[in-house]
């Protein structure tokens, strides 16, 4: 199935259980303060796993009349805290909180979209148009990222993104950092140079 990373504001558990039943998909998203749900059971988990540190603890709760996962993790560079509600049983709390993380990356996505493609406003108001002009747009932003990929395999880098991560990454102590969050290959945003050479490059 389908997994769902979802905006907080998209709470209906009820609506998540029975597309959990139906094999929809599952769903993946924060607590928010005004669920106050009861904890049921704790849910089994390693937690020397490196995917698992920074979890505090991983529950079955109960919210209207439905029994998903409370997880709460928090971050070990931080110390913020962070309670997740998803319906996976079957991935480690661990790599829920690495899923909901990496959401970020593709906000990241949608502010190049607007900020750095000037895709500002929809073509037209008809359905059709709206999902055309997404395809293209998300068409665009694949081949440039191909481009760039490209270009630093043949040795021609924008060290600019990835020296500025390195020295965030080199701030937190060895004893914080979370494994598994190095271990995944992160996308970074398409930069405003990046963009203004290829412009240039087709004039």
């Amino acid at each position: 199935m389908p997994i769902i990373v979802a905006d907080p504001a998209y709470v209906d558990n009820l609506y998540w259980v029975l597309t959990r039943i139906d094999r929809l998909a599952m769903i993946i998203t924060r607590e928010r303060e005004n669920m106050d749900p009861m904890i049921y059971s704790p849910c089994g988990f390693d937690p020397a796993g490196p995917i698992n540190r920074g979890v505090v603890s991983a529950d079955h709760a109960g919210c209207s009349n439905t029994s998903p996962r409370r997880i709460h993790y928090r971050d070990p560079a931080t110390g913020k805290n962070f309670v997740f509600i998803t319906t996976c049983d079957h991935l480690r709390p661990g790599l829920i909180a690495l899923l909901y993380f990496l959401r970020w990356k593709i906000e990241k996505a949608y502010d190049v979209f607007k900020n750095r493609l000037g895709v500002t406003k929809t073509w037209s108001t008809g359905d059709t148009a709206a999902l055309m002009q997404a395809h293209f747009v998300a068409l665009l932003h694949n081949l440039l990222t191909v481009l760039l990929a490209r270009l630093q395999h043949i040795g021609l880098r924008e060290t600019k993104v990835t020296d500025r991560q390195k020295k965030r990454r080199d701030k937190i102590p060895p004893d914080k950092q979370v494994p598994a969050q190095n271990n995944v290959r992160h996308a970074f945003a398409l930069t405003c140079q990046f963009i203004r050479t290829v412009r240039n490059a087709q004039r």
